[in-house]
């Protein structure tokens, strides 16, 4: 592995433990609370490990089979 693919992984590494991490500090969005404009909004979807989105067979893609679990978070408000 030269000095460039290095880097790289590195900082592919960095970048996936950023949004992890970022993620899991925001508020989550009370219940029933209507969404508003002007505002960013995240939404965390985590699949069973099981789930057929993750089978990589022949390059394409397949339907979820699984029950994601779903997050809505907010980004706070800032002055």
């Amino acid at each position: 592995m030269n000095r460039h693919q290095r880097r790289r992984a590195r900082a592919m590494a960095r970048h996936d433990k950023f949004h992890e991490q970022y993620i899991a500090h925001l508020p989550l969005l009370p219940e029933g609370e209507p969404i508003q404009p002007g505002r960013m909004y995240w939404l965390a979807v985590r699949h069973d490990h099981w789930c057929k989105i993750y089978n990589k067979e022949n390059g394409s893609m397949a339907d979820c089979t699984c029950n994601p679990d779903l997050e809505y978070r907010c980004e706070p408000v800032r002055s």
